[in-house]
Protein backbone atom coordinates (compact mmCIF):
# COMPACT_ATOMS: atom_id res chain seq x y z
CA UNK A 1 0.00 0.00 0.00
CA UNK A 2 1.30 3.46 -0.93
CA UNK A 3 2.05 5.49 2.20
CA UNK A 4 2.96 8.78 0.51
CA UNK A 5 0.70 11.81 0.83
CA UNK A 6 2.15 13.45 -2.27
CA UNK A 7 2.34 11.89 -5.74
CA UNK A 8 5.88 11.05 -6.82
CA UNK A 9 7.02 11.32 -10.43
CA UNK A 10 10.02 9.79 -12.16
CA UNK A 11 12.45 12.39 -13.47
CA UNK A 12 15.92 12.78 -14.90
CA UNK A 13 16.53 16.38 -13.90
CA UNK A 14 19.92 18.02 -13.36
CA UNK A 15 20.59 19.43 -9.92
CA UNK A 16 23.38 20.72 -7.75
CA UNK A 17 23.59 19.52 -4.17
CA UNK A 18 25.74 21.11 -1.45
CA UNK A 19 26.36 20.07 2.12
CA UNK A 20 26.79 22.32 5.15
CA UNK A 21 30.56 22.45 4.59
CA UNK A 22 30.05 23.84 1.07
CA UNK A 23 30.98 20.72 -0.93
CA UNK A 24 28.97 20.88 -4.18
CA UNK A 25 28.20 18.14 -6.70
CA UNK A 26 26.17 17.80 -9.88
CA UNK A 27 23.60 15.00 -9.54
CA UNK A 28 20.53 13.65 -11.31
CA UNK A 29 17.17 13.73 -9.55
CA UNK A 30 15.46 10.40 -10.24
CA UNK A 31 12.09 11.25 -8.71
CA UNK A 32 10.35 14.17 -7.03
CA UNK A 33 7.22 14.95 -5.05
CA UNK A 34 5.76 17.89 -3.16
CA UNK A 35 7.44 16.54 -0.02
CA UNK A 36 10.93 15.64 -1.20
CA UNK A 37 13.09 14.13 -3.90
CA UNK A 38 15.55 11.36 -4.57
CA UNK A 39 18.89 11.84 -6.27
CA UNK A 40 21.36 9.34 -7.65
CA UNK A 41 25.13 9.51 -7.38
CA UNK A 42 28.15 7.27 -7.07
CA UNK A 43 29.45 6.13 -3.68
CA UNK A 44 32.35 8.62 -3.68
CA UNK A 45 29.94 11.51 -4.28
CA UNK A 46 27.61 10.21 -1.56
CA UNK A 47 30.50 10.10 0.90
CA UNK A 48 31.43 13.69 -0.02
CA UNK A 49 27.99 15.18 0.67
CA UNK A 50 27.01 12.94 3.59
CA UNK A 51 29.59 12.04 6.25
CA UNK A 52 30.75 8.58 5.22
CA UNK A 53 27.37 7.87 3.66
CA UNK A 54 25.51 8.40 6.95
CA UNK A 55 22.38 10.52 6.88
CA UNK A 56 22.40 11.30 10.61
CA UNK A 57 25.16 13.49 12.04
CA UNK A 58 27.15 12.56 15.14
CA UNK A 59 24.88 14.84 17.22
CA UNK A 60 21.84 12.79 16.16
CA UNK A 61 20.40 15.42 13.81
CA UNK A 62 19.68 14.67 10.15
CA UNK A 63 22.28 15.80 7.63
CA UNK A 64 21.18 18.99 5.84
CA UNK A 65 21.72 19.54 2.14
CA UNK A 66 20.97 22.43 -0.19
CA UNK A 67 19.51 21.56 -3.58
CA UNK A 68 19.30 23.67 -6.74
CA UNK A 69 17.01 21.85 -9.14
CA UNK A 70 16.09 22.83 -12.69
CA UNK A 71 12.48 22.06 -13.62
CA UNK A 72 10.62 22.82 -16.85
CA UNK A 73 8.08 25.64 -16.52
CA UNK A 74 4.80 26.25 -18.37
CA UNK A 75 6.69 27.95 -21.24
CA UNK A 76 9.06 25.02 -21.80
CA UNK A 77 12.01 26.84 -20.26
CA UNK A 78 14.03 25.70 -17.27
CA UNK A 79 13.48 27.40 -13.94
CA UNK A 80 15.59 26.92 -10.82
CA UNK A 81 14.11 25.70 -7.57
CA UNK A 82 16.23 26.02 -4.44
CA UNK A 83 15.54 24.14 -1.21
CA UNK A 84 17.15 23.32 2.11
CA UNK A 85 16.54 19.66 2.90
CA UNK A 86 17.02 16.94 5.50
CA UNK A 87 18.43 13.64 4.30
CA UNK A 88 15.88 10.91 5.02
CA UNK A 89 17.75 7.94 3.58
CA UNK A 90 20.93 6.91 1.83
CA UNK A 91 21.08 3.49 0.23
CA UNK A 92 23.28 1.66 -2.17
CA UNK A 93 21.47 0.49 -5.32
CA UNK A 94 24.48 -1.07 -7.06
CA UNK A 95 28.12 -1.69 -6.28
CA UNK A 96 29.08 1.93 -6.95
CA UNK A 97 25.67 3.70 -7.20
CA UNK A 98 23.57 5.20 -4.40
CA UNK A 99 20.28 6.96 -3.88
CA UNK A 100 19.89 9.79 -1.40
CA UNK A 101 16.37 10.78 -0.38
CA UNK A 102 15.64 14.21 1.05
CA UNK A 103 12.65 16.01 2.52
CA UNK A 104 12.19 19.74 1.94
CA UNK A 105 12.68 21.87 5.05
CA UNK A 106 12.88 25.33 3.59
CA UNK A 107 11.35 26.04 0.19
CA UNK A 108 9.78 29.40 -0.58
CA UNK A 109 6.22 29.46 -1.89
CA UNK A 110 7.19 30.53 -5.42
CA UNK A 111 9.69 27.67 -5.75
CA UNK A 112 7.16 25.25 -4.27
CA UNK A 113 4.52 26.33 -6.81
CA UNK A 114 7.00 25.78 -9.67
CA UNK A 115 7.78 22.33 -8.34
CA UNK A 116 4.09 21.44 -7.97
CA UNK A 117 3.41 22.66 -11.52
CA UNK A 118 6.14 20.35 -12.81
CA UNK A 119 4.81 17.37 -10.81
CA UNK A 120 1.18 17.94 -11.81
CA UNK A 121 2.16 18.40 -15.48
CA UNK A 122 4.19 15.19 -15.39
CA UNK A 123 1.26 13.28 -13.91
CA UNK A 124 -1.15 14.74 -16.50
CA UNK A 125 1.24 13.82 -19.34
CA UNK A 126 1.57 10.28 -18.02
CA UNK A 127 -2.21 9.89 -17.77
CA UNK A 128 -2.66 11.22 -21.32
CA UNK A 129 -0.06 8.75 -22.59
CA UNK A 130 -1.85 5.87 -20.87
CA UNK A 131 -5.19 6.96 -22.32
CA UNK A 132 -3.66 6.99 -25.83
CA UNK A 133 -2.34 3.46 -25.31
CA UNK A 134 -5.79 2.22 -24.25
CA UNK A 135 -7.55 3.81 -27.23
Amino acid sequence: MEKRLYPRVKTNLPAIVANEEGVQLKVKVSDASGEGLCMECNTLERDLVTPGGRFVRDDGKPVELYIWLEVPDENGHSTKVQARCHVTFSRRIARDRCKIGVKYMDLDNSAYQKLLYFIESSIANMQSFRQMQIS
